[in-house]
């Protein structure tokens, strides 16, 4: 089975290290992999150093609406002629099916990693909308990485039916976790991802200037595209206890954030975050907005302390109760291993995927 693999953000954040653990995973079940991603990026480095075919040379970002960015996946379609093309993300699967022959296309899939379209001004907003749906309606079947997506695509008329969609969450290998022997100080926070509008790093500063009294320490490790932005604003207000660690690799940020005493995540919005799961792999305290698949990874008192999205009292109060209620803490942080442990590892989601890969050969 040879499966084209098309992320168009080639650059470090979730969704990419999600495809490259699926890529990796499924080259050692002996499947043909092709990684098509953003040319010259980080994604399709790491692909080759997984051992993948590459599929270089494609500018994605020369613009959504580009004839180019079409003419060239679909003439780079044509020449690998693989049996199963997987697409993830809208920009990716919008250029896969506009204009796509239809016989391809009912061997394709295209991954939701969250609806970004709700956050656009209107047009915008809904343009994305009837792109979402184009692109759900022309694939085989499109998988949603949390629940609650799917149950949006269902609402919103963007999948046709049930029938058509699927939940498969992300997941991690216990293995790539680092272990940190030192201890640990809860007020320490670690906020590891990209700086960008829906992971919301301008109430991760509010947070901070309002727990800075408290001794809590906020380290942001991540780039993107509101890093100059929170850099100028930390300057400007002289907010002394963030630390700004810029673009990592995932190595490096999960070392880091190993050392950490929490996690926070206070996203706008989400897919199904693997940042969240990583830290409960290490065993870190979680405190989660209640975003998108953000509660089905930690629930609320059971694996973590989950927040209303833009609730800054809540986020503050939640933080406090990290080092107020430390035996509450220490069960929480127990659940969050268990769950990691038996929900979210990389064995279930390629397995997962092997068999969404029979059936649509097969349907």
């Amino acid at each position: 089975m040879k499966v084209l693999q098309i992320v168009a953000d080639g650059v470090p954040g979730g969704g990419t290290t999600n495809v490259l653990a699926l890529t990796e995973d499924l080259l050692a079940q002996s499947v043909e992999v092709v990684f098509c991603s953003q040319k010259d990026s980080y994604a399709i480095d790491e692909a080759q150093t997984l051992g993948a075919e590459v599929c270089n040379g494609i500018d994605f970002f020369s613009s959504r609406l580009s004839r180019r960015v079409v003419r060239d996946l679909h003439e780079a379609v044509e020449r690998i002629n693989p049996d199963i093309i997987h697409a993830h993300g809208g920009r990716a699967g919008f250029a896969l099916v506009r204009g796509g022959d239809r016989d391809r296309l009912a061997r394709s899939l295209y991954t939701v990693r969250g609806y970004q379209f709700y956050f656009k001004p209107a047009p915008l907003r809904y343009l994305g909308k009837r792109a979402e749906r184009h692109i759900s309606r022309s694939v085989f079947k499109t998988v949603h990485v949390c629940e609650k997506d799917r149950e949006v695509g269902l609402q919103q008329g963007l999948v046709s039916d049930a029938s058509s969609s699927m939940v498969i969450r992300n997941g991690l290998r216990l293995s790539d976790i680092p272990h940190h022997d030192g201890p640990r100080n809860p007020k320490d926070v670690a906020v590891l991802g990209r700086l960008t509008h829906p992971k919301n790093p301008e109430l991760v500063l509010d947070l901070a200037v309002r727990l800075a009294s408290d001794g809590f320490v906020f380290h942001l490790i991540g780039g993107g595209d509101k890093e100059a932005e929170v850099r100028s604003r930390v300057e400007r207000e002289n907010i002394t206890n963030v630390r700004m660690y810029g673009h990592r690799s995932r190595e490096e940020g999960l070392k880091i954030m190993s050392g950490a005493g929490t996690f926070l995540l206070a996203s706008r919005s989400e897919g199904l975050p693997i940042a969240p799961v990583e830290a409960m792999a290490m065993g870190l305290p979680v405190v989660i907005s209640n975003v998108n698949g953000c509660t089905e990874v930690v629930r609320d008192g059971i694996e973590g302390r989950v927040a209303p999205s833009e609730d800054r009292d809540a986020f503050v109060a939640a933080l406090r109760a990290v080092i107020s209620e430390p035996e509450k803490t220490r069960q929480l942080v127990e659940n969050g291993k268990i769950r990691v442990a038996t929900e979210f590892t990389r064995d279930r989601v390629v397995q997962q995927h092997l068999q969404l890969y029979d059936d649509c050969l097969n349907r």
